[in-house]
């Protein structure tokens, strides 16, 4: 599902500089430097990293799918105080549904993440109020791709880690990237689309491209493409999910395709969520929840396998993009 999005990047962070390797350059490595991070809450949330506002502990949401780093208001962290139009101003957003809304740019003095500092980083703040919090810190918001995009980034979501490389544009170094990744991998190209990654699928053998959103609790596309592109199904639940998001809804059912394949990987059998009034496809996080991925958006190149982790937390489901659902049987 298409996620919010700036008509005009609002959120800058100076990048550099982060813990060097003393090694690095004596084995010709692509990484120049790395921090690493203990994934906070489940197996059933977005994947969540703690992070310091001016010094203030929080915690920050991460999905490819959002082109910006975007932030609520909620009672222990008010950004309307770091507002001023006369500098900033505002930019306009668009939304799930594709409409477009007002958003205010804020610039706070200090963000953090692993020790390292970026001062007055800008963000995105949205309207509404937040309130959801995860072993004890509140959750200010998402980081899209204006900060991930800097680094390849290492999800293994059942081991709860998460690792940031500073990568060489260009380098390739098969050998680093085996050890890294700890065992046999696949990899296919990414595409930056309008400040969203996006990575080939084929659905029963049939290529399209997906968006890359563990924000999404499941891989989903639109129903249409089922008759565009003429895709059997194995199965379809009876069962039919309405979702309301913003006071709008659509209406999915969870089914079962051939296969998905990416890269040299298939998956028989796939179950994938077809929903109307979506109109691009989004790998959820039903694909990162069972396996070690590493975005390199710098190389453009994508790397996964099965991780080895066992899941201690189930999670809460939290989800920067919130809904609440209705389930409707159909005989």
């Amino acid at each position: 599902m298409s996620k919010w999005k700036t008509s005009v990047s609002g959120a800058v962070l100076g990048l550099c500089c982060l813990w060097w390797p003393p090694e690095a350059e004596a084995r010709h490595s692509c990484i120049v430097a790395s921090i690493s991070e203990t994934l906070l809450g489940g197996q059933s949330d977005t994947p969540l990293m703690p992070v310091k506002i001016n010094n203030q502990p929080a915690a920050m949401f991460l999905s490819y799918d959002y082109d910006d780093i975007y932030v609520k208001n909620s009672s222990s962290l008010n950004f309307d105080k770091f507002t001023d139009e006369s500098i900033w101003g505002t930019v306009d957003v668009f939304n799930t549904f594709r409409k477009r809304e007002k958003a205010e740019v804020v610039r706070v003095d200090t963000f953090s993440f692993g020790g390292f500092n970026v001062p007055h980083a800008k963000f995105v703040l949205l309207k509404g109020a937040g309130n959801q919090s995860v072993q004890g810190l509140p959750v200010a918001g998402i980081l899209g791709t204006v900060f991930l995009n800097n680094f390849a980034v290492l999800f293994d979501v059942k081991s709860r880690k998460i690792t940031l490389f500073e990568v060489k544009d260009g380098c390739e170094n098969k050998e680093e990237m085996t050890k890294i990744m700890g065992g046999d991998f696949h990899e296919a190209n990414i595409n930056n689309n309008a400040n969203r990654l996006e990575v080939g699928v084929k659905i029963s053998g049939h290529k399209m491209y997906f968006f890359i959103n563990p924000d999404l609790d499941m891989t989903e596309m639109p129903v249409g493409w089922l008759a565009d592109y003429h895709i059997p199904l194995v199965k379809k639940d009876e069962k039919t999910e309405v979702r309301f998001t913003r006071g709008e809804g659509y209406i999915s059912n969870i089914a079962t395709v051939e296969s998905l394949s990416i890269g040299d990987d298939t998956e028989k059998n796939r179950k994938i969520k077809i929903a109307d009034k979506i109109y691009e496809g989004s790998l959820g996080l039903d694909f990162f929840s069972d396996k070690v991925v590493l975005v390199d958006a710098v190389n453009s190149r994508i790397y996964f396998r099965k991780s080895d982790g066992v899941s201690q937390d189930p999670g809460h489901n939290l989800h920067f993009e919130t809904s609440k659902n209705a389930n409707i049987d159909v005989k």
